[in-house]
C-alpha cells in the first residue's frame, strides 16, 4: 500500500506537470480555459487518489483543525513585504515590458479583468496548488518524510517552469527556480508546524498577493 501510494504521487506530479507545461507553452490557452483545465487536473488526481485507497478528500489533502496561528501572521506579513522587497531590488534585471505584453497577450489580462482574475489567484488557485503539493504529495511519504517535502517541493518549483520560462533570462530563471523550491519547503514546514494545510494556504494567499500587486503595477503602468 505505501508503496501504491509513493508510485500515485509520483505519477499523479509528472502528469500535473506535463498537463500544465504543455498547456502553457503548447496550447496557450487565455486565463479561464488554463484555469479550468488546473483545476480538472487537480480533481482528477486527489478524486483517483480518494477513490483507489479509500480516503476522504479532506484527510488526502490535510485539510484539518489548525493549531493555534501564534507567528502564523508574522509569516503571512514577511512573505508579502519579503516577494515586493526581491521584486523592486531585480527590477532592473527583468524585462517588464515583455513580461507586461506576456500578461496581456497569452493571459488576455485587462484593466476590467485584472482584479478579478488576481483574486482567483490568491485564493482558488493558491489552495488548487496546496491541495496538490502540500496536502497530498509530502504526505504519501509518511515513511521518509523529508523526501516527501523535497519531492514535492521539486514538483512545485518544476510545475512553474512552463509559466516563467519565457519570462527570465537564463540566470534569473535559474534563481526564481530555486527560491520557488525553497518556497515549497517553507510552505511544507508551515503546514507540517500548524498541522494543517489551511495554514500554507494562507501564506501561500499572502504570496500571491504579493505577485497580483506586482501584476497590477505591470498592467496599469508599463503600457
Amino acid at each position: 500500500m505505501k508503496t501504491g501510494k509513493i508510485l500515485f504521487g509520483i505519477l499523479s506530479a509528472l502528469f500535473f506537470i506535463g498537463v500544465m507545461y504543455a498547456t502553457e507553452q503548447i496550447l496557450r490557452p487565455g486565463y479561464l480555459v488554463k484555469s479550468l483545465i488546473k483545476l480538472s487536473a487537480v480533481g482528477v488526481i486527489l478524486l483517483s487518489y480518494c477513490g483507489i485507497f479509500r480516503q476522504k478528500l479532506k484527510d488526502a489533502v490535510y485539510f484539518r483543525k489548525m493549531k493555534p496561528a501564534k507567528n502564523l501572521y508574522l509569516f503571512m506579513t514577511a512573505v508579502f513585504f519579503g516577494i515586493l522587497t526581491v521584486f523592486f531590488l531585480i527590477r532592473n534585471y527583468l524585462d517588464l515590458p515583455s513580461i507586461r505584453e506576456n500578461l496581456v497577450t497569452k493571459e488576455q489580462l485587462t484593466k476590467q479583468n485584472c482584479l478579478f482574475v488576481f483574486a482567483y489567484i490568491a485564493v482558488i488557485n493558491s489552495f488548487l496548488e496546496e491541495s496538490l503539493f502540500r496536502g497530498l504529495l509530502s504526505h504519501l511519504f509518511k515513511d521518509n518524510p523529508n523526501i516527501g517535502i523535497l519531492f514535492s517541493a521539486a514538483a512545485f518549483s518544476a510545475y512553474h517552469l512552463g509559466i516563467i520560462d519565457n519570462w527570465l533570462n537564463p540566470a534569473i530563471l535559474i534563481f526564481c527556480m530555486i527560491g520557488l523550491f525553497a518556497a515549497g519547503i517553507f510552505l511544507q514546514w508551515v503546514c507540517n508546524h500548524y498541522e494543517s494545510l489551511k495554514a500554507s494556504w494562507l501564506v501561500h494567499g499572502c504570496a500571491n498577493l504579493a505577485i497580483n500587486a506586482i501584476g497590477f503595477i505591470l498592467i496599469y503602468f508599463y503600457e
